[in-house]
């Protein structure tokens, strides 16, 4: 992992811009295992760094990656941080979609990116600007593509009481989709 990347990971935005800036640091290299410098600063715990720094790299075209070893792609790592800011994921999932990123993108061990969505300790209501966002982009959504554990985002949504506004959404999804 480079230097760069940890500083991503783990430091404020103001290191890394200072890191590229000062240091000419280039935040368009591929990790050596072909990773974009995305997967780090989307790994960061500091929510206003986490946001900051990615939002930075985007505005200086900093490309998607290939996925990590365990599959997961730049969606798959924002939402599957324990904090988040709805509106702020909103605005780098849009960004990250606008550059390519798969929304039906599956990793092998963690499955299609909506499950991630799911295991948000947020309630419908609060993901509903994150639901809203699937379902404005050009389908066809996929919901039912398995993991290697068997998780798949309409199996999760039916054992998850919680989760009863989005299922019935992803259900008229998949039905209108099997009449078609």
């Amino acid at each position: 992992m480079s230097r760069l990347r940890v500083i991503a990971e783990i430091k404020p935005t103001a290191e890394l811009v200072a890191a590229v800036e000062e240091q000419g640091m280039d935040p368009h290299a591929a990790e050596e295992d072909g990773t974009s410098l995305l997967m780090g600063s989307l790994s960061n715990t500091d929510l206003d760094s986490r946001y900051a720094s990615t939002g930075w790299l985007l505005d200086r075209g900093v490309q998607l990656g290939a996925p990590n070893s365990e599959g997961y792609t730049e969606l798959h790592v924002l939402f599957g941080q324990t904090r988040h800011r709805i509106d702020e994921d909103v605005r780098i999932a849009r960004r990250l979609i606008g550059i390519g990123a798969d929304i039906n993108a599956v990793s092998p061990r963690g499955g299609l990116v909506f499950c991630e969505v799911l295991w948000m300790k947020h309630t419908d209501e609060d993901l509903e600007p994150i639901y809203d966002l699937w379902f404005e982009q050009p389908g066809p959504l996929d919901f039912t593509t398995p993991a290697k554990n068997g998780s798949q985002p309409l199996l999760m949504a039916r054992s998850l009481p919680y989760r009863a506004s989005i299922l019935d959404r992803m259900e008229r999804y998949v039905a209108e989709l099997d009449d078609n």
